[in-house]
């Protein structure tokens, strides 16, 4: 990218932004205590970034790598789960990798009276795009195929247990459904999915503790939350404390350079200045408000659910996530250049 960059179009400013916000609190954590390892590998991430240009030049077709990487992803997660489940003579030995590498996780988790088993990969929340671009897909053509791919790939979601995984994935695939209808059954759709949604929260709230300030994993994140407002004072709300910061969690019981809700260990590390400013660069990698209305506007909602499971979850700031954000950004990019070119075509007809 480097060495051709005079053949790359930079119609967006965003990877440099994001990259010289993470560099100040890159060099801003040597003055704090932080986890060095740590806020390396997040400074270094952001270079993925920058394959937006070569991306968007050669029209690299990001839908289609999605969907391979995600039956990719699917197949590695069930072989994994029967090696681990079945008592094979290497099963332990495979297990062991996963707890000493973090590359994913097998436990119990207490959402209901008897516990539910969970596992999962490390990426596996990767796999809300491919999911995503293969309902696209089903809705264009209702082959029983891609239905069959859906059920498959949002079992093995369910698989990992997350919360915020599952909820956003279904929010995303009622909307892009909301979207794709017409003005009849988008009616129609909304009188059935209200009962549907006060019927199966009523049942959650009544018969499980997802929500409860008690279950395990939310009262570890209520206590990072807590502990956040207690360590803020005036001079890290304005400029943070860097990239992978130490601060005490009670949530935790322990120092944590990072934790699972992501946009507050964005406010620790940058601040309330240039955090907001990091967002909104994902969010929005070229001014022009119109280009994410229209058809884009399915993908601004697709990234932007992606952006809200972030906010429980690591999700977002690491070599998954910011493909992710590439391909959000190659999507506004490309549809924006086309719409271009159509206006000045346009243009050059009614001159002529």
């Amino acid at each position: 990218m480097v060495f051709n960059y005079k053949i790359y179009r930079f119609k967006t400013i965003a990877p440099f932004v994001i990259f010289l916000i993470f560099l100040w609190g890159f060099i801003h954590s040597f003055f704090y205590y932080s986890d060095r390892a740590i806020s390396l590998q997040f400074f270094l991430s952001t270079l993925v970034l920058f394959l937006i240009y070569p991306i968007n030049k050669y029209k690299i077709d990001l839908d289609r790598i999605a969907k391979v990487s995600g039956i990719i992803m699917v197949i590695y997660t069930w072989i994994s789960f029967f090696i681990v489940t079945t008592g094979l003579p290497f099963s332990d030995a495979y297990y062991d990798f996963f707890f000493n590498y973090s590359t994913g996780s097998y436990s119990l988790r207490d959402f209901v009276d008897d516990g539910i088993i969970t596992f999962q990969m490390g990426t596996l929340p990767f796999l809300y795009l491919s999911l995503v671009l293969y309902y696209v897909s089903f809705l264009k053509e209702k082959k029983i195929g891609k239905a069959i791919i859906l059920l498959i790939f949002f079992v093995t979601l369910a698989l990992g247990g997350s919360r915020a995984s599952i909820l956003t994935t279904i929010i995303t695939l009622v909307m892009i459904t909301f979207i794709k209808s017409s003005n009849i059954n988008r009616i129609r759709f909304l009188f059935i999915s209200i009962p549907v949604v006060i019927t199966v929260g009523s049942y959650i709230l009544i018969n499980t503790n997802v929500f409860d300030k008690g279950e395990v994993s939310n009262a570890v994140k209520l206590g990072h939350y807590n502990s956040f407002w207690e360590n803020l004072n005036f001079f890290n709300f304005f400029l943070g404390e860097g990239l992978a910061s130490y601060y005490y969690s009670e949530g935790a019981h322990a120092f944590k350079a990072y934790t699972e809700i992501t946009p507050l260990d964005m406010l620790r590390y940058f601040g309330f200045i240039l955090t907001p400013i990091l967002y909104i660069y994902m969010l929005f990698p070229i001014r022009r408000i119109t280009a994410y209305f229209g058809e884009n506007f399915l993908f601004f909602v697709t990234f932007f659910m992606y952006v809200v499971n972030s906010m429980t979850n690591p999700t977002m700031f690491n070599s998954y996530g910011f493909l992710i954000v590439l391909w959000y950004w190659s999507k506004i990019l490309n549809t924006s250049e086309i719409k271009g070119s159509e206006v000045i075509n346009e243009v050059k007809t009614v001159k002529q």
